[in-house]
């Protein structure tokens, strides 16, 4: 996609389609799709120091301390600072989005692009239900929702006073929202 790689935040409540989106741009533009969800599933799984901090967290809905998802997102960028990345699921607040700055700036990279999928919560809530995950049951689903709206609306504005928000409707089948979603991004980044 150009010179220098391009960092794309994507932005989206849970259930908002960030996952699905985030895998077929990374099978489209061969950028790096890194959801800190999955990073955080796969932790758990083998029960690292960071997926045993994160996993009270997960399961009650709340937010995985700043420091533990850094952590984790320097250890991944490490290996993959010469290629596009696409971050899923964070920043999630303005703090985070500061700190990540911070992080990106290490690694001579900045954030090119945040795509913010917008669904309505009945769509989300379905989505969430839908997929079956264990973490994913309607009290959690309702909560995470809930502390996803109170965090995440100010960097919303934040990123759209900065010039980098993209605005795209989340809701639709997969292709229609994918099609949106690449016709932002070749504009953004593909000049």
């Amino acid at each position: 996609m150009g010179d220098r790689p391009h960092v794309v935040v994507l932005l989206g409540a849970p259930g908002a389609g960030k996952g699905t989106q985030g895998m077929r741009l990374r099978a489209r533009a061969q950028i790096a799709h890194i959801s800190t969800g999955d990073l955080f599933r796969d932790a758990v799984r083998i029960q690292s120091p960071a997926g045993q901090r994160a996993e009270a967290y997960l399961k009650s809905g709340q937010l995985v301390p700043d420091q533990v998802v850094l952590q984790l997102l320097e250890e991944y960028l490490v290996d993959i600072e010469t290629v596009d990345v696409c971050l899923d699921g964070f920043p999630r607040t303005y703090q985070q989005a500061i700190a990540l700055e911070e992080l990106l700036f290490q690694f001579n990279l900045s954030i090119a692009l945040v795509l913010h999928l917008y669904v309505a919560d009945s769509i989300a809530l379905e989505r969430l239900v839908d997929r079956g995950r264990p973490d994913d049951t309607i009290e959690t689903a309702r909560h995470r929702l809930k502390v996803y709206h109170a965090a995440t609306e100010p960097l919303i504005k934040h990123y759209d006073e900065a010039g980098l928000l993209s605005e795209v409707d989340g809701s639709g089948d997969v292709e229609a929202v994918e099609s949106r979603v690449w016709d932002v991004v070749e504009r953004a980044l593909c000049r």
